[in-house]
């Protein structure tokens, strides 16, 4: 009894002791920042105190430099946002804990989808806790300047395009959109997909596939990038993808493309979604349910134990806490027992078409967000749609080449 006492005693000393848990991510729009709120203030009543290291750079290229270099320095955080092949590539290093524990403990080979266990499950079993789903080809449409504008949602991209000339004429905002490589990227993904289909997407951008890059299909959606650059060219350069929300939000700006993210910021600063900013698939999205899944990977280091790493991810997986998260968030969650009750209408229809999707074959990762192929090759060929994006004399032929090149070497 005194033995069962004791152990009791060091059990309850060892949670309430927990030093501060250092937590690097990219959270830092008006959105994230409440959804976080509901993680730090969680991990409080578990007895773990957080500490932020957050990273500017909504896409998360910025917070992986950080990450790689802290690294290299025996300097790790706690616990890191992570996404897709990122996964794999840490555990293949060596220095995360796993979370087997947790995995069983909350039956993760039962309740999650089998995209969630395939992202966060290695040779080493799960090595990565899941925390969000978000679909990425959403199409964001402030109604009040649609109606002014006497249009209907576009469900085509030529009928986009006619929207966007009827607004930049009438001096608004055509599509609220930020100059940062990933931003560009993924709305080229949209347009892929809307002019070759799911399956020429997925060899094109996710295998690489050279002999389905440099292709008709390829070549008309750098056309309409192009075409969408000259009617955005007005837009402040490097601009944050939540301030572009924010324009959709004051009646400046007619469409954003983007990821459920959006939804976050937009509930965060009281706007009524659907009804003031609708949420539809992207034009010619051919069904298709393009996604990205943010997860937390625990570095292995002599002040952060595999206890402690178990302890977090315990509270972290908790079904009440990652419902409340997701609902902040704008995201879906990543588990299939969780009720969808209180969630807003975009997040069940979010949820609705991604179960369609899984059924049909249609949900596809994205390239551009981390979730496709290895970060070197993501980076380099978000940067060449960038460069086509901004530089008027930079050709099709090129950055094609560049993207065969690219596919080359992975």
């Amino acid at each position: 009894m005194r033995e069962t006492t004791l152990a009791f005693i060091l059990a309850s000393l060892s949670t309430s002791c927990l030093a501060d848990v250092e937590f690097l991510h990219w959270w830092t729009s008006k959105g994230e920042s409440k959804a976080l709120n509901v993680l730090e203030q969680h991990l409080l009543e578990h007895n773990i105190p957080l500490t932020h290291s957050p990273i500017l750079g909504g896409g998360g290229d910025s917070a992986m430099t950080v990450l790689q270099a802290r690294a290299l320095a025996g300097n790790t955080p706690d616990i890191a946002q992570i996404e897709g092949p990122s996964i794999k590539a840490w555990d293949d290093v060596g220095i995360v804990h796993t979370i087997n524990q947790t995995a069983l403990e909350q039956s993760w080979d039962q309740n999650l989808y089998p995209l969630t266990i395939d992202i966060n499950k290695t040779d080493n079993g799960y090595v990565a806790l899941p925390i969000t789903l978000h679909r990425l080809n959403w199409m964001w449409v402030n109604h009040s300047l649609l109606e002014k504008l006497e249009l209907s949602v576009p469900k085509t991209w030529p009928e986009m395009f006619q929207a966007m000339e009827k607004a930049k004429q009438a001096d608004l905002i055509p599509l609220a959109i930020g100059e940062q490589a990933w931003q560009v990227a993924l709305l080229f993904e949209s347009l892929v997909i809307a002019n070759g289909g799911v399956d020429f997407y997925y060899k094109a951008l996710v295998e690489l596939q050279r002999d389905h890059i440099d292709t008709e299909q390829m070549r008309l959606a750098l056309r309409q990038l192009r075409q969408i650059s000259n009617l955005v060219a007005t837009q402040h350069p490097n601009q944050n993808w939540d301030t572009a929300t924010q324009a959709l939000a004051e009646n400046k700006a007619l469409f954003q493309l983007g990821g459920d993210w959006i939804l976050g910021d937009l509930l965060a600063s009281d706007v009524k979604v659907p009804e003031q900013i609708g949420c539809y698939s992207a034009p010619q999205s051919h069904n298709a349910f393009l996604y990205n899944m943010d997860s937390f990977i625990f570095m292995a280091a002599s002040d952060f134990t595999q206890q402690q790493a178990t302890e977090v991810a315990n509270a972290l997986a908790d079904k009440t806490f990652q419902a409340k998260f997701n609902q902040t968030k704008g995201s879906i969650p990543v588990r299939t027992d969780i009720d969808l009750t209180g969630f807003n209408p975009c997040q069940i229809q979010s949820h609705d078409d991604f179960i369609q999707a899984t059924k049909n074959g249609l949900a596809v990762p994205s390239m551009t967000d981390s979730m496709a192929v290895n970060p070197v090759a993501q980076q380099a060929i978000n940067s060449e749609i960038f460069r086509y994006y901004r530089s008027p004399e930079v050709t099709e032929d090129e950055v094609l080449k560049r993207i065969i090149s690219i596919a080359k070497s992975t």
